[in-house]
């Protein structure tokens, strides 16, 4: 129970920083602070639902001592496949929303200064 907790754990602080630079990449500076509370907040509730639906689908499982331990086995797995299909999906995001789509190999039209 240990290993998946600490990998899990790391693994959260390692993608932070990343990904407050992805969320705010794409804002105005002058909104890149609510950006970033968005996306704080989003993580915070996306966790405690996370854990909610967690503890519902492995609830009723274990007792105390290594009965509770075993039903973390599932927790851990269906996190893993839900981070395994967030993966997947995320392939179909944009590269970047601040570029314009080029259509048929034409560049963009250029925007002269006023």
């Amino acid at each position: 129970m240990l290993g998946p907790a600490v990998l899990v754990s790391v693994g959260g602080g390692l993608l932070n920083t990343p990904l407050t630079t992805t969320v705010t990449s794409g804002v105005a500076a002058a909104d890149a602070g609510a950006a970033a509370g968005l996306m704080n907040t989003a993580k915070q509730a996306g966790g405690a639902l996370g854990l909610a639906a967690l503890t519902a689908a492995t609830a009723g499982r274990g007792g105390t001592g290594p009965a509770l331990a075993a039903t973390c086995g599932p927790a851990f797995l269906i996190m893993s496949g839900t981070l395994v299909a967030v993966a997947a999906l995320s392939s179909a995001l944009p590269a970047r929303r601040d570029a314009p789509a080029a259509r048929d190999g034409a560049l963009p039209a250029r925007r002269d200064a006023a």
